[in-house]
């Protein structure tokens, strides 16, 4: 009996080793820019297990609608590209720093391509679709995600339209929209079951199978 109290101990403790996940996340509607969104974030309950890795992620998106009007009597060939640079910030400060020192994190840009526009003419392009994602390198900050509550991340946005055409005869209107998402996944090793605790019903199932093969191995040196 005393190598099976070993043997279902030690498996007990196995299932409870496992590493586990636990994940937060936010989700932005798109708005005009410049946008100045907020989302949030869960700590780390220590209650858990102990934190072994953080993945970290955010995505920006944008859609563009842009206008082009060529004021020169003759043709112009012309390509406008709208960008969207996205700024992070948080209100844990080790974070704010690091994100401080990427921006901006996410740059977006949609291109019209190069086009032709007749002299006097004006033509419309879009919407112009961009996303990109981004997971900042947090494995040395574990500690700063411990904690009871949520944690904010901070969004802003700096657009812009860049044109490209001989003689500057064109003319241009951009209306951009964008938001800023994120989510985080903690990785830890649970807590053990202390002893007293009911056994998971996995556990069970395993110490049954142990208690079985005991009873027939015993049987089998009765006969012997």
């Amino acid at each position: 009996m005393k190598s099976l109290a070993a043997f279902v101990a030690g498996t007990a403790l196995a299932l409870s080793a496992n590493a586990a996940t636990v994940s937060f996340s936010f989700d932005n509607p798109l708005q005009t820019t410049e946008i100045n969104q907020t989302g949030v974030l869960g700590l780390f309950n220590g209650a858990l297990g102990t934190l072994t890795g953080v993945a970290l992620s955010f995505t920006g998106s944008s859609t563009t609608q842009l206008t082009l009007t060529n004021n020169a009597a003759g043709s112009q060939d012309v390509r406008a590209i709208g960008t969207t640079n996205l700024f992070f910030g948080s209100s844990i400060g080790a974070l704010n720093g690091l994100l401080a020192s990427a921006s901006p994190l996410i740059s977006l840009s949609a291109s019209t391509g190069f086009q032709t526009i007749a002299g006097g003419a004006t033509s419309g392009f879009g919407p112009l679709l961009a996303s990109q994602s981004a997971a900042p390198n947090v494995s040395g900050l574990l500690g700063s995600f411990v904690g009871a509550g949520n944690f904010n991340i901070t969004c802003t946005s700096l657009s812009g339209l860049a044109l490209t055409t001989g003689g500057g005869n064109v003319g241009s209107t951009q209306s951009t929209r964008a938001d800023c998402d994120g989510s985080i996944v903690y990785t830890f090793t649970p807590t053990v079951v202390p002893p007293n605790r009911v056994p998971e019903p996995t556990s069970l199932a395993l110490m049954g199978l142990a208690l079985a093969g005991l009873g027939l191995m015993r049987r089998k040196a009765d006969k012997a």
